[in-house]
């Protein structure tokens, strides 16, 4: 975090390190960060990184789950926190580093008054590990799309499933636009439940409890806008004049200064008053890989956290104007030769199962998380439809890259056929 008078907050995996960055502006805060991740480790290694792969349990199982370690007794302690009481419960007192620690939630849509604290040390934690794809992330699908086809899979490229095919009441199989069928023992829906279970199918197809439950689905209340710039030259943040690694970091959040600064910009976005950029967190991907753009240039990736605005196609040059004056505002840039927008509606036209541009495929709220995700009747992956399963970011654990709901839906349909998926984890656990 550069901040306008020079002064610069800077969090990294190493815990003093980071406290030490912290101690300039209040030595309690610093030690309530060594304390607070004294608690949190723990969480993560025992609790909440297990779980992210393993089946979700209904809120009274899991909460009994908790009640049996000293450890779990301190995750249940924060998991009905909101994101302001959790950082007053660490003792955070000022106001720059509130801000910081509130930041980390909300650059990915959390509501931080919403009672979702067990998510905090999540997402902490993954900031803190944050990595690159080399290359950029489409190396990732690619990778997985080589895997597939290895093992004999086919992918069909640009069509669109129109209907899941049933018979007496079971999937047993997929018909795309162009009037294929293909037959299966088993389907697999990645989509969100509007779209798996009211435009895939019919009405009379769907149980009723359950088209009850998909009715009430709730999407995101805000999504991101992507700013991407090609640069001939470099970035300079001006506060690493004092600090060098702010030219360094893979993300530095530019805008408000304190907490007071974050919640008024939130509260802007989600009453419709703040209509320009007033926050954002840049990468440049390039100072970290240089396969990412040619020598002597620099790539640039910007996102604000912005609401749904049909609108957006029509505002997105300006407001990338305004980014650009922000981030010019703390950095020297060199020349722009190459500027891409993503706006929420881009976010949606390209990714249709992300409506409103929900990058999660729906609100994470307490309704729609754990064994509600997306409902209790389809969380762990088998639907109430004989042969139809789930495997999205709709489905727990969710969205954010997490390759949980895949690996939890793989291993349900391997039991389903009777053909169980052999994981490093199970390969271990054999005689």
């Amino acid at each position: 975090w550069p901040f306008e008078d020079g002064s610069s907050l800077v969090f990294t995996r190493d815990v003093t390190e980071t406290a030490d960055s912290i101690a300039q502006f209040s030595a309690a805060d610093a030690q309530a960060y060594v304390a607070m991740w004294e608690a949190f480790q723990p969480m993560l290694d025992d609790y909440l990184i297990p779980m992210t792969y393993e089946l979700p349990m209904p809120a009274l199982d899991q909460l009994s789950a908790f009640n049996e370690t000293p450890v779990g007794i301190a995750l249940h302690q924060i998991s009905e926190m909101d994101m302001l009481e959790l950082v007053d419960f660490y003792g955070f007192t000022h106001p720059r580093i509130r801000m910081a620690l509130l930041s980390f939630p909300a650059m990915w849509g959390i509501n931080l008054e919403d009672p979702l604290g067990f998510l905090f040390p999540l997402y902490l934690g993954r900031m803190m590990d944050a990595a690159f794809v080399k290359g950029g992330s489409h190396r990732l699908s690619s990778a997985l799309f080589r895997s597939f086809v290895g093992a004999g899979g086919t992918i069909v490229d640009e069509n669109e499933v129109s209907r899941i095919v049933m018979e007496d009441g079971a999937a047993v199989g997929v018909r795309l636009a162009d009037a294929r069928e293909f037959r299966a023992d088993a389907v697999i829906s990645t989509l969100n439940p509007v779209q798996t279970f009211e435009q895939l199918m019919t009405v009379d197809e769907v149980p009723p409890l359950l088209a009850q439950k998909v009715e009430k689905w709730e999407w995101e209340e805000r999504s991101l806008f992507g700013l991407h710039l090609g640069i001939d030259g470099r970035v300079n943040y001006r506060a690493a004049a004092t600090d060098p690694r702010i030219n360094e970091a893979m993300t530095v959040f530019i805008g408000p200064e304190t907490e007071d600064d974050l919640l008024d910009h939130l509260e802007g976005i989600d009453d419709g008053s703040c209509t320009t950029p007033e926050w954002l967190h840049i990468t440049l991907p390039s100072a970290h890989d240089a396969t990412m753009a040619p020598p002597g240039h620099t790539v640039l990736r910007a996102e604000a956290v912005v609401a749904y605005d049909p609108a957006w196609r029509e505002r997105s040059k300006d407001y990338a104007s305004r980014c650009i004056e922000l981030i010019k505002a703390h950095a020297e840039l060199g020349e722009i030769v190459l500027q891409r927008e993503v706006s929420p509606v881009d976010i949606e036209q390209k990714l249709t199962t992300m409506t409103r541009g929900s990058y999660k495929h729906g609100a994470y709220s307490t309704l729609q998380l754990g064994f509600l995700r997306p409902n209790d009747l389809c969380s762990h992956s088998e639907t109430p439809i004989e042969g139809l399963y789930l495997g999205g970011a709709s489905m727990y654990p969710g969205g954010m890259i997490l390759g949980g709901c895949g690996y939890l839906a793989a291993q349900v349909v391997g039991e389903f056929l009777e053909k169980p998926i052999v994981t490093s984890k199970t390969a271990s656990d054999e005689p």
